[in-house]
């Protein structure tokens, strides 16, 4: 009767905290995947819930609880840094990795592990049931991954957070291949001939976990930060829409109109508060400016048809400063970003000109945000700066009214 009491005041010790939990998250319910945390916290308290009202407890379920864990993962994603969590990547067709934590801006990818000490070395050391992954198998997992989701052209650096600490010889295994590990290290165990992984199983690992188990973002940032973030970056790739608000009009000193186009007197509006020309200006200097063929067959074809006398001018003197290269220039594109789907706002066009960008490592310039947080919706991400869309206006400035105050 004691036994059942005590497990009862555990159970309910455990509802209470997943509901604290859920609580906490509440204050992050903007960052990307918190939802989807929270869900997962919910689907455990609950769970817990039930056995309450079954009055049925057995020590073996609440000690397979993945709220341990989930609770880790809770204060990692409440540090100020976080951007997003439980983040899936493709690594190929077939194999999807999840990311407990992102943070730094995409350039840090955190895992989470509350298991049992002598448990990852257990199963590390393959005194586990056959197909069990371990730690090792999940980090390798982790790099490759990295490789393939780059931030500004580097692999994020990979995390391991262990909450319950790590023995010596598997941290020095882990830390061998590249990884990061926070927590604590413990002296090595010696474990027995027939080690059992089953008495100290818990369920963070779970198939939803490893199989394999962002705002990867390109922010908009200020131009200077972003090119003092980023020096190493000396390629400038040129979108349609970076070449159109160059050489527009209204960007070279024309703003001040009220146009027959809403759009077009909004973007004036915006032009005299924030000009684009002088962040595009010092974006560009000391920089190479390239561009595809396919961006620039698309900027002159609307410069040909839109364009005024001065804008026309001035797109000839902007291909007098860039080298316009085949579209296929750099070889093939990688796995994510050549699976990416034309649909919305990812146009085969963009995807052309970001994905050229990306082969030859270049920072992207575009006013297409919408391309960029689609992409991003696919898991894949780009180094891009965006700014305001500016539209050619020279042609409409004859149906315009021309502000004189």
């Amino acid at each position: 009767m004691a036994d059942t009491e005590e497990l009862m005041i555990n159970l309910l010790e455990k509802i209470k905290y997943g509901e604290n939990l859920m609580a906490q998250l509440k204050e992050i319910h903007n960052i990307d995947g918190v939802m989807k945390l929270h869900r997962k916290i919910k689907q455990e308290t609950e769970f817990l819930k039930k056995l309450q009202r079954m009055n049925k407890i057995k020590i073996e379920q609440l000690a397979c609880s993945n709220l341990r864990h989930l609770g880790a993962m809770v204060e990692c994603a409440l540090r100020p840094s976080t951007v997003s969590v439980c983040k899936i990547f493709h690594i190929d067709e077939d194999t999807k990795l999840v990311i407990d934590i992102i943070s730094e801006e995409g350039k840090i990818w955190t895992k989470v592990i509350a298991r049992n000490p002598k448990s990852l070395s257990a199963l590390s050391s393959g005194k586990a049931s056959y197909g069990a992954r371990s730690i090792l198998d999940q980090a390798e997992d982790y790099m490759r991954c990295a490789k393939l989701y780059p931030c500004m052209y580097q692999p994020p650096k990979i995390v391991f957070e262990f909450v319950s600490g790590i023995e010596e010889r598997l941290a020095n295994k882990l830390q061998s291949i590249g990884v990061v590990l926070k927590g604590q290290i413990i002296p090595n165990s010696s474990l027995p001939e027939d080690y059992d992984d089953d008495d100290s199983w818990d369920s963070e690992d779970s198939d939803e976990e490893l199989d394999v188990q962002n705002r990867h973002p390109s922010a908009l940032e200020d131009v200077t930060h972003c090119m003092s973030e980023h020096p190493e970056i000396n390629t400038l790739n040129l979108d349609v829409t970076t070449m159109m608000a160059y050489i527009s009009n209204m960007t070279n000193g024309h703003c001040k109109y009220v146009f027959k186009q809403e759009v077009l007197t909004q973007q004036s509006e915006w032009e005299s508060e924030r000009p684009v020309k002088p962040v595009l200006e010092q974006l560009f200097e000391g920089k190479k400016l390239v561009c595809c063929q396919t961006a620039w067959d698309n900027f002159e074809k609307i410069v040909t048809t839109l364009g005024g006398p001065m804008e026309k001018q001035r797109a000839a003197e902007l291909k007098t400063m860039l080298s316009i290269l085949p579209d296929d220039f750099g070889g093939e594109d990688d796995y994510p970003r050549r699976s990416l789907q034309v649909r919305g706002n990812v146009r085969l066009r963009s995807k052309t000109i970001f994905n050229f960008g990306h082969r030859i490592k270049a920072l992207t310039v575009s006013a297409n945000e919408g391309f960029v947080r689609s992409a991003e919706q696919q898991g894949v991400a780009y180094a891009a700066y965006i700014h305001e869309s500016r539209a050619l206006t020279e042609g409409k400035e004859g149906s315009a009214t021309k502000i004189t105050s």
